[in-house]
């Protein structure tokens, strides 16, 4: 069999926070996929992951190896593409509550690449992060989350413009970093400019809305 099989997968991190007296411990629970295709993208390893929960799926506790500011992880909305700061309200009672942010499924809302530069960008679940940040949380650990990479640790920028849809065609592999997504606009505004640079930005402009 091809060695490559092997090298070539991303591993799909479910992370959950763990009480502990210091706070720096994680459940997490993995799951290796080998990339048999190479039209899988990284919305597959999620969904991938999703259908073996329960089975392959093992949970472990770790220790928290790198410290992630919440404020410092890059947006791919601006603050009109946060379509709702009522959900975010409701959201934040919750969490108030006790409660953690999930889908229908069980699973966080909150999901991130790492790129080969050590960014940390935010593909989905903008409004669950927003709420743990306004709620009182401050680093990655302290909420649920996805993490998709390589068997490097990290994600290539060809991939990150999958998150693009249908605009990553206007986009060069680095080139997404001036730029947001707004699936809530027309088609043709849909790719804007980066406004906010990442997720402390969008939080005060948040802040500056509800004023």
């Amino acid at each position: 069999m091809n060695r490559n099989y092997f090298l070539n997968y991303r591993l799909v991190k479910l992370i959950h926070p763990c009480k502990s007296k210091d706070g720096n411990l994680t459940y997490v629970s993995s799951l290796k996929v080998h990339l048999k295709d190479k039209s899988n993208t990284i919305y597959d390893m999620v969904d991938h992951f999703e259908k073996e929960l329960g089975s392959k799926i093992k949970k472990t506790i770790e220790q928290v190896k790198e410290i992630v500011l919440l404020r410092e992880i890059i947006n791919l909305h601006n603050i009109d593409g946060v379509k709702s700061m009522n959900r975010i309200r409701t959201m934040v009672k919750g969490i108030k509550s006790g409660n953690d942010i999930l889908s229908p499924s069980g699973l966080p809302n909150i999901k991130l690449v790492k790129t080969e530069q050590s960014e940390w960008i935010l593909f989905d679940g903008h409004h669950s992060l927003l709420s743990y940040m306004i709620a009182g949380r401050t680093y990655l650990h302290e909420v649920p989350h996805f993490v998709i990479e390589d068997e490097k640790g990290h994600v290539n920028d060809k991939e990150i413009l999958i998150f693009f849809g249908m605009h990553s065609k206007k986009l060069n592999e680095s080139g997404w970093r001036k730029y947001v997504i707004n699936w809530q606009a027309a088609k043709e505004r849909q790719l804007c400019k980066r406004e906010q640079n990442n997720m402390g930005e969008l939080l005060d402009s948040c802040a500056r809305a509800r004023q």
